[in-house]
């Protein structure tokens, strides 16, 4: 279970819509999927990354 980055209190998983997101138990403010957005940062920098080495031997 992650933390609130405001509080850090324990955050409780929810489903709405179909999307997912956290709810701090303390303070009560939503936060979106930061796992998910982690991974598609990642996925992008490698891409970046790539792209970049493909430009220098060139």
């Amino acid at each position: 279970m992650p933390n609130c980055p405001c509080c850090t209190h324990p955050m409780l998983r929810h489903f709405h819509r179909g999307h997912l997101f956290w709810r701090c138990r303390h303070c009560w403010q939503e936060m979106p999927d930061l796992t998910a957005a982690q991974a598609s940062i990642l996925k992008y920098t490698a891409s970046l990354e790539k792209t970049v080495k493909k430009l220098a031997v060139v």
